[in-house]
């Protein structure tokens, strides 16, 4: 029996755009469950308010962004990695030897793989953290080396109050290549420095943060205006495509946030999300205020739900890393700290 395909609605919404004010977002009954399933977060997860980074960027650190762009990373967050030495100049080495003969060894069918570790500049700005680790496996039985797996580990924003004695703290790890390399990659990974390495998705809020602290810096380009919201709904196995004009979602941004300001509050970002709902629902008379978001796509970058993200533009590398820093760090508190 064929699989069944995924259906797909694609709605491109209108907008005047001379409008200069926002829609009245009102609370009505059908939004309801909107405000409940984004209820407030315990006082110790809530975000209250962001900083979003400037994207001024010198030439070196302009160089490592964009070779990170227009790749589609899976976000990891890793634990405390001990016996890991950065003073050793013949660790690293090591390292690459240790990881290449576990994957040789994993596989049943005969490859030749070379891992390598290379020290990496800051790319997040942070004054403070273990410097940031670049992995890359590469396959030799071709004349031509091809890259079957990246992984760039990166510290979190406040190392010192998480940080254990003799461990090495680089809770982020952003991979790409084909999920059986992941897999065995982090398992050796894992095993080497004591470690436990797990996906992480992106929840909804911290989604309609991201979406909102970001659209006022949104750019067009040539071949792309339009910002796309993915919706999914599981039970129908369906999902609904929403695209915006990039203008539009900039003016409804300024309609609510100072564009001078590089401080984003929590009301903000509920008034930004709860005018779209409106929008949609008075527009094409969808009502999107329960279904969730799985997906953001602007032709800066894009946001998956599960945990994936692709920047197509340079500047955009530093913001996204300080909330995934954020995300991650919050998640290994909660991890700590259970209760």
């Amino acid at each position: 029996m064929s699989k069944m395909k995924n259906r797909r609605s694609s709605v491109l919404l209108p907008f005047n755009a001379t409008t200069n004010r926002t829609v009245n977002h009102t609370l009505q009954p059908e939004n309801l469950s909107y405000y409940l399933r984004n209820k407030k977060a315990p006082a110790k997860r809530q975000r209250i308010q962001v900083e979003i980074p400037d994207d001024d960027l010198d030439n070196e650190f302009r160089e490592i962004c964009e070779d990170m762009t227009k790749k589609l990373w899976t976000v990891y967050r890793i634990s405390h990695l001990y016996n890991f030495n950065y003073s050793k100049p013949t660790t690293f080495p090591r390292y690459g030897r240790i990881l290449s003969r576990h994957l040789v060894d994993s596989f049943t069918e005969s490859v030749t793989l070379k891992a390598t570790f290379v020290l990496m500049p800051d790319v997040q700005g942070f004054d403070v953290g273990d410097p940031p680790v670049h992995i890359r496996i590469e396959d030799y039985q071709l004349a031509q080396p091809r890259l079957v797996y990246e992984g760039i580990l990166l510290s979190s924003r406040n190392p010192e109050s998480m940080k254990l004695d003799g461990a090495v703290y680089l809770p982020i790890l952003l991979a790409r290549g084909a999920a059986t390399v992941r897999e065995k990659v982090h398992e050796c990974l894992a095993a080497l420095f004591s470690a436990s390495v797990h996906e992480i998705p992106f929840p909804g809020e911290d989604m309609l943060w991201m979406i909102a602290a970001w659209s006022g810096d949104i750019r067009e380009t040539k071949l792309n205006n339009e910002v796309a919201f993915l919706y999914e709904m599981p039970l129908k196995k369906d999902s609904i495509k929403c695209q915006y004009p990039v203008q539009f979602i900039k003016n409804l941004w300024h309609c609510i946030h100072d564009s001078d300001s590089r401080t984003v509050e929590s009301h903000q970002v509920r008034r930004f999300h709860a005018s779209l709902v409106k929008h949609t629902r008075e527009t094409i008379g969808v009502n999107l205020a329960a279904v969730p978001l799985v997906m953001y796509k602007t032709p800066d970058f894009e946001l998956h739900a599960t945990g994936k993200v692709r920047v197509n533009t340079a500047g955009f590398i530093p913001k996204i890393l300080h909330f995934i820093a954020d995300l991650c760090e919050t998640r290994v508190r909660i991890d700590f700290n259970p209760s």
